[in-house]
């Protein structure tokens, strides 16, 4: 999970790709580029966020909070 958490910013090529599509090509619209913008920049927004609240329990420091149902199949199976 944590490598997942760590890739969700990989926008600084998106970026880029984005910018050459709509300004030299004219590939998608206006609202599109700015929809893209804007998504990408929140990922890249999240990684610290995301990481820094996994990280306890990838660490071991806190339990991981199970479910309702996860805690009834623990609960028959016990």
């Amino acid at each position: 999970m944590m490598i997942g958490f760590g890739m969700l910013g990989r926008a600084e090529l998106a970026f880029v790709v984005m910018d050459i599509a709509y300004v030299q090509n004219s590939i998608p619209s206006t609202e599109a580029f700015y929809t893209l913008m804007f998504t990408a920049f929140w990922l890249n927004v999240a990684v610290p966020l995301t990481i820094r609240w996994w990280k306890p329990y990838y660490a071991g420091e806190k339990p991981m909070p199970l479910s309702k149902s996860q805690q009834a199949a623990d609960d028959s199976s016990a």
